[in-house]
């Protein structure tokens, strides 16, 4: 039986969109959804009800939204309770198309040295989004890949992305995109529970870590395809997202690559002033400014001192 892990936080509509797409592409085969809702401040609509009592769906409810890790980790331990042999974990804007999840599930079954199989993501208009990285995210990716440097270092993020590959081959790859990927209840005993001090974005590299040291593979799927309607949830709260990606960077840098102090002075100091200068076309940004400011001074700080700790 698969398992499918849907996170939800405010987007009903798009859970059930997701819900239903899903149940389409698995129309015949086993299956469980179990719906994680993190601490919505908005009340589930009637129909959203109407669908979790007709199709069967576990409903779980989290008492606070810890994020994509704390989140997902409450499905997973309720799938595998129940038995699950594949578990897909994939956000609420995910589209699958004919056979995905079937694909997946059915590479995995075929290669028992493979944990996770991720797919081909495609935009709303059909255009290949990059979704799996070629290798462990060190340092100086971070500085190459992830800021604006990129524009410069055009070769490596290519190679990074594996957009140097034919996006319709399959592969093995270091990790696949966090919006959408299955892995066998193996896996999931080998690396799960997810890493849960990350609330948003930098999950798929500590996931992509855990998986070298498990020794499974990870692989890149072209025949499963689904479409992903990228940062309609994030968007609603941009600034808060910003927050996130500087305290998840800060957080992935100290505790997994063991940077210096001066590596993350840098790179906090780089997160700020790219607030700034975004926010000065952003009223909300601007209004954050404040809050931004001192909850990513905390994770900085708390970075520094795990670096000092690790000396």
């Amino acid at each position: 039986m698969t398992g499918i892990i849907i996170l939800n936080y405010q987007t009903w509509d798009m859970s059930l969109r997701c819900m239903k797409s899903a149940a389409k592409c698995l129309k015949g085969e086993p299956y469980t959804i179990y719906l994680v809702d993190n601490a919505s401040t908005e009340p589930m609509p009637e129909v959203v009800k109407q669908y979790i009592r007709a199709h069967g769906v576990t409903f779980l409810q989290s008492t606070v939204n810890g994020g994509y890790a704390r989140g997902n980790n409450i499905g997973i331990r309720q799938a595998l309770e129940d038995g699950c042999e594949y578990l897909l974990i994939t956000n609420n804007d995910i589209l699958f198309g004919k056979d995905a999840v079937q694909n997946m599930a059915a590479y995995l079954k075929l290669h028992p040295d493979t944990g996770i199989v991720g797919p081909k993501v495609l935009t709303k208009t059909g255009k290949v989004h990059y979704s799996c990285c070629s290798k462990k995210t060190e340092m100086k990716d971070i500085f190459q890949i992830f800021t604006a440097a990129k524009l410069i270092f055009r070769r490596q993020w290519k190679q990074y992305y594996c957009l140097d590959q034919d996006p319709d081959k399959g592969r093995d790859v270091y990790y696949v995109s966090g919006c959408c990927f299955m892995m066998s209840a193996a896996c999931a005993g080998e690396i799960t529970p997810l890493d849960e001090h990350t609330v948003l974005y930098d999950e798929e590299l500590i996931i992509g870590i855990r998986m070298e040291e498990s020794g499974l593979k990870t692989h890149y799927c072209p025949d499963a395809r689904v479409q992903h309607r990228h940062g309609h949830t994030t968007e609603k709260a941009k600034p808060f997202m910003f927050q996130c990606i500087c305290q998840s960077e800060m957080y992935y840098c100290s505790n997994y690559l063991h940077a210096k102090k001066w590596q993350l002075f840098l790179l906090y100091a780089y997160r700020c002033a790219l607030y700034w200068i975004r926010s000065l076309r952003d009223a909300k940004m601007r209004e954050y400014w404040s809050t931004f400011r001192r909850e990513t001074r905390k994770s900085y700080q708390n970075s520094c001192y795990s670096t000092l700790k690790m000396l």
